[in-house]
């Protein structure tokens, strides 16, 4: 679609033509972007959701973390104690084969003296109390060598007893390591697959950011395409053409700005932009006047904006009115200075009722502060 050549006189019709198809493609291109503008919300959501449940991951892998070293000290103790027990079992070994060495030194020495029956030692008494003292000692003896084949038992069995179950509770101990280094590698194995999916929403994001600007430089070259049509339509007639000078505030009485023309975080996106206009809260409902007078080129929704009405004053300007409740004008109104065009609302991105008024010079937004009283 292109302008009016040079030396060709275009007629009403096919003006209203192109400004019908013009107007088929703002409503097309609105269509897709507020498609866009709702996946992107969506994918913000997923995001957000993905990125606390990260949060959440290195949370447990954290706690799982901590477990670990738990077990490790677990570990390390029963290492120790099985360390400890293998030294008094190779002490109570030490002690057997002590006992043993006295039980045969006796028996060598029995062999080598030639064997006596303790028998035939209490019928060699030579009285009644050396019977008795031969008897008591024989019992000492006795006694001493059940005693020791007793202790031998016994030591061999309790320390074998305490290796088998320090051994268990070490297997034990590092299975359940094992089981917790397994958890921690598969919440780790999790985080970078959430990292994976963030990292691909983000890039999702961005790809409908560039379309979103690619839309809106094609939108405003509708708009610039429509601002040629309207004034070869009206180049008959009488209308406005911006040469200077002030124009009217847009809100009269509203003289609160709550963020100017500056750089600033989107509070809805959460982005950092340049904002192109300036934010004047009001009620929803307050009538929103034509800043000077022009004609109406976009009354629609537009992409962020909303409910949005763009008049062109010649000579280059355009004024722009975002988030509009609704419009009181139709494209191709002429409309005067101070005229309601439309209503306080919070439509588009928007965090509240307000008007976001913009002027725009040939076509790029500028600081509306020095053109406004």
């Amino acid at each position: 679609m292109s302008a009016p050549q040079e030396g060709y006189a275009i007629t009403d019709a096919e003006i209203d033509k192109r400004l019908d198809m013009i107007k088929k493609q703002e409503a097309e291109a609105a269509k897709k972007q507020q498609e866009a503008d709702k996946l992107k919300k969506d994918l913000a959501s997923k995001k957000v959701q993905e990125t606390n449940n990260m949060q959440e991951l290195w949370k447990q892998i954290e706690e799982q973390g901590n477990k670990l070293n738990a077990i490790q000290k677990q570990i390390d103790a029963t290492t120790a104690t099985l360390k400890q027990t293998g030294q008094e079992l190779q002490e109570a070994e030490q002690r057997v084969e002590t006992r043993d060495q006295l039980l045969k030194s006796r028996v060598r020495l029995m062999y080598t003296n030639g064997f006596v029956s303790y028998l035939d030692v209490l019928l060699e008494s030579t009285s009644f109390s050396d019977f008795l003292d031969r008897y008591h000692a024989l019992k000492s003896i006795v006694g001493q060598d059940k005693e020791i084949l007793e202790a031998n038992k016994r030591d061999r069995e309790a320390v074998a007893q305490k290796k088998v179950q320090v051994e268990a509770q070490l297997a034990q101990v590092q299975a359940l390591y094992a089981q917790n280094e397994l958890a921690k590698k598969e919440l780790m194995a999790k985080e970078k697959d959430k990292e994976v999916l963030i990292a691909s929403l983000a890039k999702q994001e961005q790809a409908i950011e560039e379309v979103s600007e690619e839309q809106e430089e094609f939108l405003k070259k509708l708009a610039a395409e429509k601002s040629k049509l309207w004034a070869e339509k009206n180049k008959n007639k009488k209308t406005a053409v911006y040469t200077g000078g002030q124009l009217k505030w847009p809100l009269p009485g509203r003289t609160t700005i709550s963020s100017g023309f500056i750089h600033r975080i989107n509070p809805v996106t959460k982005k950092s932009e340049n904002h192109k206009g300036i934010d004047i809260p009001a009620p929803a409902g307050t009538e929103i006047h034509a800043a000077a007078p022009g004609t109406v080129i976009i009354a629609q929704w537009v992409n962020g904006y909303g409910n949005t009405v763009v008049i062109d004053h010649g000579g280059g300007l355009e004024t722009w009115y975002g988030h509009a409740r609704s419009l009181a004008v139709e494209e191709g109104d002429q409309v005067k200075a101070g005229d309601v065009i439309s209503y306080v609302g919070s439509t588009g991105q928007s965090t509240g009722n307000h008007l976001h008024f913009e002027v725009r010079k040939n076509g790029e937004p500028t600081d509306p502060i020095p053109y406004v009283k």
